[in-house]
């Protein structure tokens, strides 16, 4: 499974156009940065699993879930919503910002097959619970007769 969250894979040079951080944690880092320089939001993610299932949780705070959009396609997903920004007292002057509206944009792809018409989607106080059952493999032997 690979998460590619602005739809342009991170190639292997580009862990080497910033030094630093980049360096370190290449693939993460340039995708958070990438995502951050486009006003994008990048929500935190944790990927679970077991022989029967991924547990996809993200955290999306303030966000009503009628405003999330979940679309499966290729044996993938892609989880989008947006935030507006609030209006603001004008009498206030702004010293300082860390809250803004913006985009929250996902895209998963699994490597195995999965079951896309059972993916189910549940939140709760700000996190996005995706489960997405795996297709059954066949495992059965079979002997083919030959004529």
């Amino acid at each position: 499974m690979y998460c590619d969250i602005n739809t342009n894979p991170v190639m292997m040079s580009d862990c080497c156009s910033t030094p630093t951080l980049t360096n370190l944690f290449p693939y993460r880092m340039n995708a958070m940065l990438r995502a951050a320089g486009r006003s994008g939001r990048l929500p935190a993610t944790d990927i679970k699993q077991d022989a029967t299932k991924y547990v996809i949780l993200m955290n999306m705070p303030g966000v009503a879930k009628e405003r999330v959009a979940i679309t499966a396609e290729d044996n993938g997903l892609s989880i989008q919503t947006t935030t507006e920004e609030k209006k603001e007292d004008e009498t206030l002057k702004t010293v300082y910002r860390e809250r803004m509206g913006g985009i929250y944009e996902r895209k998963f792809h699994f490597e195995e097959p999965v079951d896309i018409e059972n993916v189910t989607a549940h939140m709760e106080n700000g996190v996005l619970e995706l489960t997405v059952p795996k297709k059954a493999q066949n495992t059965d032997i079979k002997t083919i007769h030959v004529d």
